[in-house]
């Protein structure tokens, strides 16, 4: 990957990355994978992208993250099992419970926005991926579940190889606050 490229993200909080990565390493997964583990401060939700980093993908995003933060208010993802998914490439992740409505809104949202600067993007599910380059494929695994309240949104770059790889912060956009947190919400406003 030698093309910086940028997307809009949400990435989990420390607190329940620490909750995750515990999961991982109850499973014995993070064993399994060793140098393969994507790195947790990595950890993130794509939402929108990638696409190459330009001057018309930097405004398409910023725009697109503008109107998400004016229109969708704060949302849950609730992951409830890791999975191994065979194909090209093996990817272990994390996968949530159902689609939530507030998901597709945030992804309609973000794609409409894209549209007048003739850049499309789609084929995002609820999920967060824990590895990239899995050594084989992994039956579903129950877990949790772990509750993710998403606040906020991310314009970031990824770029770099191998130890060098790593995302940069260009912007972020706080989401409205959701009308009226669950109790067992409310440990992630904390």
């Amino acid at each position: 990957m030698n093309q910086a490229r940028v997307m809009i993200v949400s990435q989990p909080n420390l607190w329940l990355r620490e909750h995750m990565r515990a999961q991982v390493h109850a499973l014995g997964l993070d064993d399994e994978l060793g140098w393969r583990l994507f790195a947790p401060p990595h950890w993130h939700q794509t939402l929108c992208g990638p696409f190459d980093t330009c001057e018309q993908a930097l405004l398409a995003l910023m725009a697109a993250g503008d109107a998400a933060q004016a229109e969708q208010p704060a949302f849950e993802l609730s992951f409830n099992r890791i999975r191994g998914d065979k194909g090209k490439h093996i990817h272990w992740s994390f996968q949530a419970c159902g689609r939530p409505k507030p998901f597709d809104h945030m992804l309609e949202t973000l794609q409409t926005e894209l549209k007048p600067f003739g850049l499309k993007d789609g084929g995002h599910r609820p999920h967060i991926t824990i590895s990239y380059q899995a050594p084989y494929g992994l039956p579903t695994l129950p877990i949790g579940p772990l509750e993710w309240l998403i606040d906020e949104i991310q314009l970031v770059e990824r770029s770099g190889r191998g130890k060098d790889f790593h995302y940069e912060v260009l912007h972020r956009w706080a989401l409205k606050p959701p009308a009226m947190p669950r109790p067992e919400q409310l440990k992630l406003f904390h």
